[in-house]
């Protein structure tokens, strides 16, 4: 049976969610010290990911692309219009997410002719940037599971399977004479020859009406299991 395309689109709202959660930490990144400058053995100072304007606008643009992804999945009720537009926006949103703590280390490091080294933020950002990317992946690789119906004749090389053998039979018969002390294994009462059958496989003696009940039911002999025909 083929996926609904209304689960579809529960799990492309799940991944919206979760690009959107992620497009608000890379956000949040920004407060989190991004490089550390040395100016001589003991001065440094800490530059936040907000300080810089490049930084501050390229983080930004790409948390806010990952972030409206969600709404992609309730504009459409098409599976395929909505995982085209939610893997657009996080994958694009993951690159300019990224483009933000590489531009800080080979443009404006380099531009500034500082000595120093990337902090956590930096490191964090770069993270939460690749993960976008990987989630726009995901959303891509994302398709409607399908069933597997076996091709017919596939096992035994094509060859039509072979029939199952019949279930064994047994028939209930008149009992001329019935030992003393005998009990009907239904009712747990003593059984007599007026009213007494036997399975001609098992040879246990039932009551006549226990056995019709019982057989009625289930088919088959209450002892044996045979079918009684």
């Amino acid at each position: 049976m083929a996926e609904s395309e209304q689960h579809l689109l529960v799990r492309f709202f799940k991944l919206g969610s979760l690009l959107s959660l992620v497009g608000s930490i890379h956000i949040l990144t920004l407060l989190l010290p991004w490089y550390v400058v040395k100016a001589d053995t003991v001065s440094r100072t800490v530059v936040s990911g907000y300080l810089l304007r490049e930084t501050l606008i390229l983080s930004a643009v790409g948390g806010v692309l990952a972030g409206v992804s969600l709404i992609a999945t309730s504009f459409s009720s098409r599976a395929g219009m909505v995982r085209a537009v939610l893997s657009a926006l996080a994958i694009l949103g993951g690159l300019v997410a990224l483009s933000s703590p590489m531009y800080l280390n080979f443009v404006i490091i380099p531009r500034l002719s500082v000595a120093g080294e990337p902090d956590l933020g930096f490191f964090a950002s770069i993270l939460s940037a690749i993960a976008l990317i990987a989630l726009g992946l995901v959303v891509v690789l994302t398709r409607p599971r399908r069933a597997v119906m076996p091709y017919p004749g596939y096992f035994g090389m094509g060859e039509a399977a072979e029939p199952a053998a019949p279930a064994e039979q047994t028939t209930m018969e008149p009992v001329e004479s019935v030992d003393e002390g005998v009990i009907c294994p239904i009712c747990y009462t003593s059984v007599t020859t007026e009213n007494a059958v036997r399975c001609s496989s098992c040879g246990i003696v039932f009551h006549q009406g226990c056995a019709e009940a019982y057989i009625n039911i289930n088919g088959t002999c209450p002892n044996c299991n045979r079918a009684v025909v």
